[in-house]
């Protein structure tokens, strides 16, 4: 599939301030946001339709975003019929997404792939290593990576200036070479972080 048009988003970024060039090209009414609580929170204060599906910081931390129902949609191949109905099947296993405190049933809305993915890591603590590692965040990005036919990523403020400019040349849509580019651009700055982990637990 080459052109996919933008409207159904996870967003899990550090700084939520860098998001707010792509905020002003989206239209408010034909695009759904999921994510972190803290992103949740921010994008509903710009007016946007969002729903926090990740809440909370499991085992001090260490289990926030690696979710199943979110790499999913992450990872589903929508030219397949058997994800779509795989897709669907999940949503109806999971009881809903969260929004504030309460949990809401809305039908359906899981059961959607995601046609774009916003990451933003957070910088590893040399004084608090390897605790202050960014798990699921790197997990994310891998997954788009390894699904951009599906998905697009950004994953930094530069990929996401890249993603507004291509958004804007093609109508709230995203084509294979984009996608596939970003995914490429992606793996690379992944293996420089692996590649800062390393040094950090060599002590270096």
């Amino acid at each position: 599939m080459d052109e996919i048009k933008v409207g159904n988003i996870f967003a899990a970024v550090f700084d939520k301030a860098v998001l707010d060039p792509l905020l002003v090209i989206l239209d408010k009414k034909s695009v759904k946001f999921w994510g972190t609580e803290g992103t949740v929170r921010y994008l509903k204060s710009k007016g946007f339709s969002a729903f926090s599906v990740v809440a909370g910081f499991d085992f001090g931390g260490r289990v926030k975003s690696l979710d199943r129902a979110i790499f999913a949609r992450i990872l589903a191949d929508r030219t397949k019929k058997s994800h779509v109905l795989g897709l669907e099947k999940l949503a109806r296993l999971t009881p809903g997404v969260k929004s504030g405190r309460n949990l809401e049933s809305t039908p359906g809305v899981s059961s959607v792939p995601f046609d774009l993915v916003i990451v933003g890591l957070y910088a590893p603590d040399k004084n608090n290593f390897p605790e202050s590692m960014d798990i699921g965040g790197q997990a994310l990005i891998r997954a788009a990576i390894k699904n951009y036919q599906n998905v697009a990523l950004a994953f930094n403020e530069q990929s996401l200036k890249d993603l507004v400019g291509h958004l804007k040349q093609n109508q709230g849509s995203t084509l294979l070479n984009f996608r596939k580019k970003q995914a490429a651009v992606g793996s690379k700055f992944i293996a420089g972080r692996c590649i800062l982990e390393s040094r950090l637990l060599k002590g270096g």
